[in-house]
């Protein structure tokens, strides 16, 4: 019962040390150089380094018997001992060879020399003769001579059951590998009990069931072509006897690397499948037998488990600038460690350009991307694109010690068991991780039959993916992977000429759950700003025009006006968002921010998408609603006196009697038509001088090279030297950039018209007010139906149809202060005034001016008399009004009067009328120049917004800002000229005034 139980423990203590291996090997481990694998603290312990766990391991015997190889990768024996196992690695048995013997040149076989032992070798020195060459055994395999001594003259002879012929046919070669398996001796293989397999014989009871299905030789290309590959019909299997049955560990690597070239198929699936994959995966179980020799090249944990790790735990900067410090383990196609090598100088990119160009690939926050099409044919180039074997490990600093992470492939080339290709997908749970990749496969599709490699394939797509930990851990980063996508091209596509496009990309990305929510909330909250803002406009609206409901009219002014204050929520948004990535993302030092990206950038162009539109029919709105307004331009000018107009001539020729009558003295009409002129001419006059804007934009932008600092790197400078990488630009920071500097040139443009340029030069706006007073007409503006704006224009000195001298006269008076002021209250300067007008002047206004109108829209349908009748009737309308609001300013109108008074505070900021009017009507004085809210001068907000916003469109469509400006310059003169063209209709058909005089 004691030794059963004892036998169970030690059944219980394998099977818990198999578990605990199951969890394979940890994703880092410290970096150890080959070179450090020297020997151990024991003079008498050789080491070597283990290429799958890169650390240094033992040798099996004592520095007496074994010592370290040359390339440091596996045990050798000492002088004087020759091998009687050699599967590499620790996996090396010696034998010590008697007194006066030496080691043979392959070290298998103890000697006699014929002349001096090398003390250094323990081989036989070379023949003294200049052509001659030691020679230990004839073709045949047989010793040359049968002395003592071993050695022989060279015969032709056939080569013996212990040797075997060599590559190059040219001599007789021990099959050792055979011989150390075999029980028999000879090469010859047993056709009843052995399989000859990559020249050795394995007994056919150590095979696999299915050793033999094509399967194990199949390459399935991209276009689902599947090619039978001569290379690993030929090394599969024996390279997995070899690995599982003998622990040779050169053997499991190669094995990796065959079912790396199937792309990893059958890797992960549940059932048996006869392909290389399934036998390093399954068939070689993870156990302590093969701990050291089995490399990991599969990811068995979820993707992201891993990709999400926290292992790494450098702080990244990019100030001062940090580089990824990649290291990239080499194999040769037999397995052949061949050390480590730096991912620089455009390692792993097959693309040619400068050094410092391929090393910006691996400056840390660098959105890097380079494209080139390669000739394809230049691919079976074996020299230039050796089939090579890689895996990329990340070396950093942990707790004092220098580590290397194995940093993750993705091939995007992987198909499942069931055929799908889940690592193109979205889903990381169906995602499948790798670590070793190959970059150009010029072997592995050659079949049997085929003298060349019909196909090739190639690594077309490399992207390095980072993401940073944000807010978890400042300057920190999840473990980094690689996507690789393979394409494949034929040698007759290639000889005709066929191109092979390549492309090496890094992207950086990071959680945005914080930009989400910050996003939800400002949009959310500006969005009710402005529903709420736009209510309330529409609701002074309302009050204005005299509506008492809310009808159809109050509807389409609510939408309009929501366009509004949404399009300018969302351009705050918008630029808000793109400014604090642009100047976060480009002065940070330790890094906490990456690039927009993802949803967040589709939700953020959505949104710029937005703003643009609803600006767009918010301004058209303004257009028409200023060029729909009532105005009409009141002459305060009297007649003269009566003259004598001679009879039978009204036209002031003597007629034939000799006889006159007496008429009123005319007022010229001249003056109107001067200040309707003006009028007419300050509609589309902005703050700005367009042209200079466009100027001086495109003139930041692109000529001093503001626009050097809108790529997706942490490089901020202007003008970057012709050899640095300029990383591809960012839409989201030259939209920054391009509001910013438009803003700020507006900006410095209205500073200085408005306090040097308005001050000290020339006013339009207050010199059409000084023109209405000299021309003794005033403006009256109805912008809504019981709302509007005055310019009181009424001269200080009665008239003004006089002469020059007259004129220059009355301008002396008032410079002396010989008259009174100019202001509609008597001793007041003021002149512009807000109006709130009572329904019953509305009522009047429109009972004269509807005639006209219904007149004029009929006058094209009707005969010449017609015209003339029209013409007669605003003729007559024009007198009617000006009369009647002559006598409703000079308070002549007994049911139709005002009182002139201040906004209060209150009402000022919310631009509103608090008093509800009844019979009488409210003039509120001003600023000076109020009514400029119908004309583009006093909406300069609204302008310059949509402008910046249709610059920035243009520029993201085509990313020229040259181009932009140029678009952007047109536009404005084509949305000048509408309101010029609108103005002016509106201008004559308000005023009565001849449009044909409006120039």
């Amino acid at each position: 019962m004691a030794a059963c139980g004892t036998f169970s423990c030690l059944v219980f203590l394998i099977f818990s040390l198999t578990v605990c291996y199951s969890q394979i090997l940890p994703d880092f481990t410290d970096y150890v150089q080959i070179e450090s694998c020297a020997d151990g603290t024991s003079p008498d312990q050789p080491r070597y380094f283990n290429a799958v766990t890169l650390k240094c391991g033992n040798c099996r015997a004592n520095s007496t018997v074994q010592r370290r190889s040359a390339n440091g990768l596996t045990c050798e024996c000492q002088p004087g001992y020759r091998y009687a196992k050699n599967f590499g690695g620790k996996e090396v048995t010696c034998v010590a060879c008697g007194a006066n013997q030496a080691v043979s040149d392959d070290g298998w076989e103890c000697v006699e020399c014929p002349g001096v032992t090398s003390a250094a070798t323990g081989t036989c020195d070379k023949c003294l003769g200049d052509r001659e060459v030691n020679v230990l055994r004839l073709l045949d395999g047989n010793f040359a001579t049968a002395t003592a001594s071993g050695v022989g003259q060279v015969t032709c002879q056939t080569c013996s059951a212990d040797t075997q012929p060599n590559d190059g046919l040219d001599r007789c070669d021990r099959c050792s590998t055979t011989l150390s398996i075999r029980s028999a001796g000879g090469c010859d293989c047993d056709s009843a009990t052995e399989e000859q397999l990559k020249d050795i014989c394995f007994q056919k009871s150590s095979l696999p069931a299915d050793y033999n299905a094509p399967s194990l030789s199949q390459i399935t290309l991209e276009n689902s072509q599947s090619v039978s590959s001569a290379y690993l019909t030929e090394n599969v299997i024996a390279e997995f006897i070899l690995c599982k049955d003998y622990n040779n560990s050169m053997s499991c690597q190669s094995l990796a690397n065959m079912c790396v070239l199937t792309m990893y198929q059958g890797s992960f699936s549940p059932a048996r499948l006869a392909q290389a994959c399934y036998l390093l995966t399954v068939e070689i179980p993870n156990s302590l037998i093969y701990f050291d020799i089995k490399p990991q090249i599969f990811i068995q944990d979820d993707a992201e488990d891993v990709l999400y790790s926290k292992e790494i735990r450098t702080q990244w900067t990019v100030d001062p600038p940090t580089t990824f410090p990649f290291l990239v383990g080499q194999f040769s196609l037999d397995g052949v460690f061949e050390g480590f090598q730096e991912m620089t100088g455009g390692f792993l990119q097959l693309c040619d350009a400068s050094e410092n160009f391929l090393n910006a690939a691996f400056v840390f926050g660098t959105y890097y991307s380079h494209s080139c099409s390669i000739p394809a044919l230049s691919l079976w180039d074996p020299v230039k694109y050796p089939l090579k074997f890689y895996e990329i490990y990340l070396r950093y600093t942990s707790d004092g010690r220098e580590t290397l992470y194995r940093v993750p492939v993705k091939i995007l080339n992987y198909r499942n068991f069931r055929g799908n290709r889940v690592n193109e997908g979205s889903d990381i749970g169906e995602w499948k991780l790798m670590r070793r990749f190959f970059l150009v496969d010029n072997v592995a599709t050659q079949s049997p039959t085929d003298s060349e490699t019909p196909y090739v394939r190639y690594a077309s797509e490399i992207q390095l993916r980072v993401e940073l930990q944000g807010s978890e851990g400042s300057g920190q980063i999840y473990v980094p992977s690689f996507d690789i996508l393979y394409a494949d091209v034929s040698l007759e596509d290639a000889r005709a000429g066929a191109a092979a496009p390549l492309k090496f990309s890094v992207s950086y990305t990071m959680t945005q759950e914080d930009y989400t929510r910050s996003f939800q909330i400002a949009t959310g909250t500006l969005s009710c700003f402005a529903v709420i803002f736009a209510g309330y406009r529409t609701y002074v609206w309302n009050k204005r025009a005299g509506r008492l409901t809310i009808d159809f009219p109050t509807l389409v002014n609510f939408i309009f006006n929501l366009c509004n204050y949404l399009g300018n929520a969302f351009f705050a948004i918008v630029f808000g968002i793109a400014f604090y990535f642009f100047i976060f993302f480009k002065r940070q030092n330790v890094v906490f921010l990456v690039h927009l990206d993802g949803q967040g950038y589709e939700e953020w162009l959505a949104l710029f998408g937005a703003a643009f539109t609803l600006k767009a029919l918010s301004l058209m709105y303004m257009i028409i609603m200023q060029c729909w307004t009532d105005i009409f331009l009141v002459d305060w000018e009297r007649p003269k006196g009566q003259q004598v107009q001679p009879a039978g001539d009204h036209q002031g020729q003597a007629g034939a009697t000799g006889k006159g009558k007496k008429y009123a003295n005319t007022v010229s009409i001249w003056r109107t038509y001067f200040v309707a002129n003006e009028w007419n001419e300050i509609q589309s006059k902005r703050k700005i001088n367009r042209v200079f804007q466009i100027f001086a934009v495109v003139f930041f932008l692109h000529v001093v090279g503001f626009e050097d600092t809108t790529t997706k790197d942490p490089d901020g400078s202007v003008g970057k030297s012709g050899d640095t990488y300029m990383s591809e630009q960012s839409e989201v920071f030259r939209m920054a950039l391009a509001t910013l500097v438009y803003l700020l040139v507006d900006i410095v443009q209205v500073i200085f018209f408005l306090f040097i340029y308005e001050r000290f030069i020339s006013d339009d706006i207050r010199e059409f007010v000084d023109l209405c007073s000299m021309s003794n007409v005033s403006v009256f503006i109805m912008a809504h139906g019981e709302f509007g704006y005055y310019i009181h224009g009424r001269s200080v000195h009665g008239r003004a149809d006089v002469s020059m001298r007259e004129m220059s006269e009355m301008l002396e008076r008032e410079v002396n202060d010989l008259v009174g002021k100019r202001g509609l209250v008597p001793q007041t300067e003021a002149q512009t005034f807000i109006m709130a007008l009572p329904k019953r002047l509305r009522q009047r206004y429109d009972t004269v001016y509807m005639p006209v109108q219904l007149e004029g829209a009929t006058a094209a349908s009707r005969a010449e008399q017609g015209k003339v009748g029209s013409k007669e009737k605003s003729i007559e309308a024009y007198g009617t009004l000006n009369r009647f609001l002559c006598a409703f300013i000079d308070h002549s109108l007994r049911e139709v009067d005002y009182v002139v008074k201040e906004k209060s505070f209150v009402e000022k900021i919310l631009d509103t009328e608090f008093l509800e009017l009844t019979d009488k009507g409210i003039f509120y004085s001003d600023n000076g120049h109020s009514f400029d809210n119908i004309l583009f001068y006093g909406n300069e907000l609204t302008l310059v917004v949509f402008d910046t916003l249709f610059f920035c469109i243009v520029d993201l469509i085509f990313q020229d800002f040259v181009l932009a400006g140029v678009i952007t310059f047109l536009a404005t003169e084509l949305i000048c000229q509408a309101r010029e063209m609108g103005g002016k209709k509106n201008l004559a058909k308000k005023t009565l005034v001849d449009e044909r005089f409006l120039i």
